[in-house]
């Protein structure tokens, strides 16, 4: 079952954001507003928790671009922070997978 939500603040950071985005960007973000909204974000992309604050997570949308989404109520949400990891003061790539161990010698 997915959720379905509703943008309830943050337009303002949105439409600061735009302003200055390329058309590539914005319609990256503006597809990863409608897993939010849809409640497929959590299959769909990376998502990292903010450890200080449990209503609010990162989507990492390009590695060099994340959205920060605060949960209102299980119905609506809210954009807090659009910008680079760096501005985030997150880190820039996602950690790589620790490469696998070669097959034991029979």
């Amino acid at each position: 079952m997915t959720m379905s939500a509703r943008l309830r603040s943050g337009m303002r950071v949105i439409e600061h954001w735009a302003a200055d985005a390329y058309q590539a960007e914005k319609n990256a973000l503006y597809t990863a507003l409608f897993t939010v909204l849809d409640g497929s974000v959590f299959r769909t992309y990376e998502i990292i928790d903010d450890e200080e604050r449990a209503e609010e997570f990162y989507v990492r949308v390009r590695p060099k671009l994340l959205i920060k989404i605060r949960l209102h109520h299980f119905d609506s949400f809210g954009v807090v922070f659009i910008g680079t990891p760096e501005d985030a003061g997150l880190p820039v790539a996602p950690p790589e997978a620790p490469p696998e161990a070669p097959p034991a010698a029979a």
